[in-house]
């Protein structure tokens, strides 16, 4: 193993670290059981990659918390800690949020939910209902669930879980940016891999879908070879040695330093005249 990619490694352990991930509940969809995960990896060979085994999909709840109806307003649900959940940009220091509950047959076909209810996030206890209310419910064959959409402040949601806060992060604490070195942080986020901007390679997340149900990119690493050329971004981000550069349907670019002005237009002028493309 390359001394950068063990440098990555234990980098990543740290960020991860800072979300504050031991001794959470288990069993969500992309989640396993990170507290033995962690004591396990105490006794591993240095060398070892640190890939975790559960990646961080949406935001993460900081304690107990609520969301309310309207910024300021009446609660709708309260949560335990660390409970995953939507995060729509953030607006005055409110995040709304979307979160999706386990729920039952009759409750499918009747979807009116009652207060004290408590709910489960795939099989979890997460937190109990606040009012009485009608929501949307869904299924995708195999389960079924309602959704609950409102606003928490931003004090509610972990820092570490914000992915433009954890990249920032990551990037100032690790100098590399060989594809290796930025393995770890794709794999913990879950990020998709898209390759139609040729020569460009993007690994990418999607956008919450609360205030769009077709949402297009949140952010996407942006590799030309095998070195990392930039970030683009539809959210404010903070990125140490970097120039940014608007786009076209409110992206943004932030090139690395060092980036050839030639490549930077390129990719610019590529990327603009496909995400003008995408419905």
């Amino acid at each position: 193993m390359h001394l950068n990619k063990q440098l990555s490694c234990l980098l990543l352990a740290v960020l991860l670290a800072s979300c504050n991930l031991n001794n959470k509940p288990s069993k969500y969809d992309n989640e396993e059981d990170i507290a033995n995960n962690k004591k396990k990896s105490s006794t591993a060979p240095a060398t070892k990659p640190a890939r975790s085994k559960a990646p961080i999909i949406g935001e993460r709840i900081n304690g107990a918390a609520a969301i309310l109806n309207n910024p300021g307003g009446e609660p709708l649900v309260t949560l335990v800690d660390y409970i995953p959940l939507r995060c729509a940009p953030l607006k005055k220091d409110w995040y709304p949020v979307s979160l999706d509950f386990d729920i039952t047959k009759d409750e499918f076909s009747k979807p009116l939910f009652h207060k004290g209810r408590k709910i489960k996030v795939n099989g979890v206890e997460a937190g109990v209902l606040q009012r009485d209310i009608k929501l949307p419910v869904a299924t995708n064959g195999e389960r079924m669930w309602a959704t609950v959409t409102g606003y928490t402040q931003k004090k509610n949601i972990r820092n570490g879980s914000i992915i433009e806060s954890a990249l920032s992060s990551y990037l100032k604490q690790h100098t590399g940016r060989s594809m290796d070195d930025m393995d770890p942080f794709i794999h913990n986020f879950k990020l998709e891999k898209e390759t139609t901007l040729k020569p460009y390679v993007l690994y990418f997340n999607y956008e919450s879908g609360i205030d769009d149900p077709s949402p297009l990119y949140r952010l996407a690493l942006v590799f030309q070879g095998k070195q990392l050329i930039g970030v683009l971004h539809a959210r404010p981000l903070q990125l140490d040695g970097s120039s940014a550069r608007r786009l076209q349907r409110g992206f943004t670019v932030s090139y690395l330093n060092g980036i050839d002005k030639s490549l930077k237009e390129d990719f610019a002028v590529k990327f603009n005249k496909f995400i003008l493309s995408v419905d």
